[in-house]
C-alpha cells in the first residue's frame, strides 16, 4: 500500500485525546488520525514522545502503511483533553489511580472516559477516586475488555499494527448509562460490542489468563537471555497450557456467579483470531498474529506487573466473595510474591479499593447497573435495639 498522509478532515469531527504513548496507544492515536479523526496524546514523560511532537506524527507499519498526522502530542493534562469528546486511556491498569487523581480536575461536563483496557475492575477502581473529587456526575465512563489492535513500537517515531481485532466488548459504569456510552463511542472506527456491565468486560480478562503465568514460568530462560523468545508460541507449552486453563475455569466460575457472558479464553481466540485447535497451545501456536512477537527482556514487565495485581488478585478477591475456590489462581500470585519478593495480595485491586467490600454477588450485579450502592439495611434485631423494643428468643 503506497504511503500516504492522514485525512484532516471527517464527516463526524469527534475530538479524541489518547492517553498514554506506549505500543497502545500510538497504535490507537494513528489508527484514529489517519480515519480523519483530530487526535491529541497525552504521555506523562514527554522525553518519551519528543520526536513524534516534533514531527507532529506517527510512522506506521504493518497493515497500514503511512504517516499519521497527530498535531498535539504533551506532557500537559488540561491541554491534551480540553475540548475532547472522547478521551481513550491506554496505559497499564496499574497507573489507573495516578490517570484519575491527575485527570479528574480537567474533565469537562459531558466527555466519554474510555479506560482501554480496563483489566478487571478498572472503571471501579477508577469512578471510586473520582467519586471522591465529585467528578462522576456529568460524564460517561467505561471500560473495554480488552485493547482493538496488536501493535508495537518499532522506533522513537514508528509503530506496527500487525492486527486488528475483529471485536471489543465495552460497558459503561454504570451499565444503565450504556445507550448514551456506546453512542458516543460508536463515533469512532473501531469495531465495538456492547457488554451488560462491566463485570462482563472485567471478568473476562483474557490477559491475565495469558500474560502472567507463562512469563513467571520462564523467569529462568528471560533472566539468561534477556528475552529472545516468543512469548506465546515458546512460553506457553502443553504444560504451561494447561495450567492456564485450569486457571481460566476457576474465572469462568467465578464469572458464572455475577450472572456474567462469559467466554472460555479458548473461545476468545477462536472468535478474535480465528483459532484452530482443542488446546490452549494448538489454538496460540495457530495464530499468524503472534508470530512477530517478542518476549520480555526483563521481568519488570507488565505481564506480571500489571496483570497480576489488576488480573489475578481481583479475580481471586471476587471468587472468595462468591464463596469460589481459586486454588490455581491464587497459586500463581503466591509464587510471584515470592519471585518478585513482592505483596502483590496487598497492592493488587481488593474488595475494598473496588468499592465492592461487604456487598454480595446480588449487591455488586446491582450496584454496576445502577452505580447505587446498596442500602445497608438493619436487620431484625437491630430494628428492635433501634426502637428500645424486648423479643423473647424463647
Amino acid at each position: 500500500m503506497p504511503r500516504r498522509e492522514s485525512e484532516k478532515y471527517t464527516l463526524d469531527p469527534v475530538r479524541v485525546a489518547v492517553l498514554g504513548a506506549g505500543h497502545a496507544g500510538r497504535g490507537l492515536a494513528s489508527y484514529l488520525a489517519l480515519h480523519g479523526i483530530d487526535v491529541s496524546i497525552y504521555n506523562r514523560t514527554f522525553k518519551n514522545v519528543k520526536k513524534i511532537s516534533e514531527k507532529r506524527g506517527i510512522d506506521v507499519h504493518g497493515l497500514i502503511e503511512a504517516n499519521a498526522y497527530i498535531p498535539l502530542i504533551t506532557d500537559d493534562m488540561s491541554a491534551a483533553v480540553a475540548d475532547r469528546d472522547i478521551i481513550i486511556i491506554t496505559v497499564p491498569a496499574q497507573a489507573h489511580p495516578f490517570f484519575a487523581r491527575t485527570l479528574g480536575p480537567h474533565l469537562e461536563p459531558g466527555q466519554t472516559v474510555l479506560l482501554m483496557p480496563g483489566r478487571t475492575g478498572g472503571a471501579l477502581e477508577f469512578e471510586r477516586i473520582l467519586r471522591s473529587n465529585e467528578r462522576t456526575d456529568d460524564i460517561l465512563l467505561g471500560e473495554a475488555q480488552t485493547f482493538s489492535f496488536v501493535s508495537r513500537i518499532m522506533s522513537q517515531d514508528s509503530v506496527m499494527i500487525s492486527k486488528i481485532k475483529n471485536s471489543v466488548k465495552v460497558s459503561s459504569f454504570p451499565a444503565c448509562d450504556n445507550p448514551e456510552f456506546i453512542r458516543s463511542l460508536n463515533r469512532l472506527p473501531l469495531a465495538l460490542e456492547l457488554a451488560e456491565d462491566v463485570m462482563e468486560t472485567s471478568l473476562n480478562n483474557i490477559g491475565a489468563m495469558l500474560h502472567p503465568t507463562p512469563t513467571i514460568l520462564c523467569a529462568g530462560l528471560l533472566e539468561s537471555r534477556e528475552g529472545g523468545y516468543n512469548h506465546y508460541h515458546d512460553a506457553i507449552s502443553q504444560t504451561v497450557g494447561r495450567l492456564v486453563e485450569k486457571m481460566d475455569a476457576e474465572r469462568v466460575r467465578v464469572a458464572r456467579e455475577f450472572s456474567v457472558d462469559y467466554v472460555s479464553v479458548l473461545e476468545w481466540l477462536r472468535t478474535t483470531y480465528g483459532a484452530k485447535g482443542a488446546t490452549l497451545c494448538e489454538c496460540i501456536r495457530s495464530i499468524d498474529a503472534y508470530d512477530g512477537i517478542g518476549s520480555p527482556s526483563s521481568l519488570k514487565h507488565r505481564y506480571v506487573l500489571e496483570d497480576v495485581p489488576t488480573g489475578l488478585v481481583p479475580i481471586a478477591c471476587l471468587g472468595r466473595l462468591a464463596e469460589i475456590p481459586t486454588p490455581a489462581i491464587d497459586s500463581v500470585v503466591n509464587i510471584a510474591c515470592q519471585l518478585y519478593e513482592y505483596a502483590f495480595w496487598e497492592v493488587g485491586r481488593n474488595l475494598e479499593s473496588l468499592a465492592l467490600d461487604g456487598m454480595s454477588p446480588r449487591e455488586v450485579k446491582e450496584y454496576v447497573r445502577t452505580g447505587v450502592p446498596p442500602v445497608d439495611y438493619p436487620d431484625f434485631h437491630e430494628m428492635l435495639d433501634i426502637y428500645g423494643l424486648e423479643v423473647d428468643d424463647t
